[in-house]
């Protein structure tokens, strides 16, 4: 599926409509989680996916109030525009302060500064993405969900990632990606990693809204994080 299909493809996820319809359904907590009038539909990524070298996974989107964009009033192209270039510099999109508002982005842009050595260009340096692409508050529903959502999407959007090194932000994402690739949960740098695409480096953090050390350097240790540099500086 090329990228701009599959974009497209996720914000209007046919799992929904089932999960609307079937009480049994694993999607059913966190689709029914919002109103069905003003439905948030699901974010695919932000961010150049197919050229960052970084892609960060967490859990699933939060609902944002007062949305200013709303995909299902918006053209393809407008969608496509949107996800892709959300944090391009003078795209129109997301604004320096509105991003700078948003702490989940604010605290993913300072582990990627920590990663390359310097300040990091949110959707250049890194796309952010999610294991289940439905919006909801703490979490919710995400536990049903995840291997539903992961199970239609995840593979293909790793396809569409040009990333050499995957993150995974929190308990979530560590868990479902640790028992998927066959990983040892208790490290958290891994190299060579079969992923979806490519192989790639793997890195486990904690979710920016958990207490305690979140740095890289808390997690990652030095030997390994010039690796990750050395890879980044790759020419592929």
């Amino acid at each position: 599926m090329e990228r701009d299909e599959l974009l497209l493809a996720i914000t209007r996820c046919p799992e929904i409509v089932k999960a609307r319809g079937d009480a049994g359904h694993p999607c059913r907590k966190i689709v029914c989680s919002q109103p069905a009038d003003g439905f948030q539909p699901p974010e695919p990524w932000r961010g150049h996916i197919d050229t960052a070298p970084m892609l960060f996974l967490s859990s699933n989107p939060s609902i944002a109030e007062n949305d200013p964009f709303q995909a299902s009033s918006r053209t393809d192209d407008e969608i496509i525009d949107y996800y892709q270039r959300s944090f391009d510099e003078n795209a129109g999109q997301i604004s320096a302060s509105a991003y700078n508002s948003v702490l989940f982005w604010t605290a993913v842009r300072a582990r990627a500064t920590e990663i390359l050595g310097r300040d990091a260009a949110p959707g250049a340096d890194f796309a952010l993405t999610e294991l289940v692409h439905c919006k909801s508050t703490g979490e919710t529903g995400v536990a049903a969900a995840h291997q539903t959502c992961a199970r239609r999407w995840l593979d293909l959007v790793l396809q569409a990632s040009g990333a050499k090194i995957i993150v995974l932000l929190g308990r979530q994402a560590r868990d479902h990606c640790v028992a998927r690739w066959k990983l040892d949960k208790g490290q958290s740098a891994y190299f060579g990693v079969a992923t979806p695409g490519r192989e790639r480096a793997v890195i486990i953090l904690p979710h920016p809204n958990a207490r305690g050390k979140r740095k890289v350097a808390d997690c990652v240790g030095p030997d390994d994080l010039e690796r990750l540099r050395a890879l980044l500086a790759e020419r592929d």
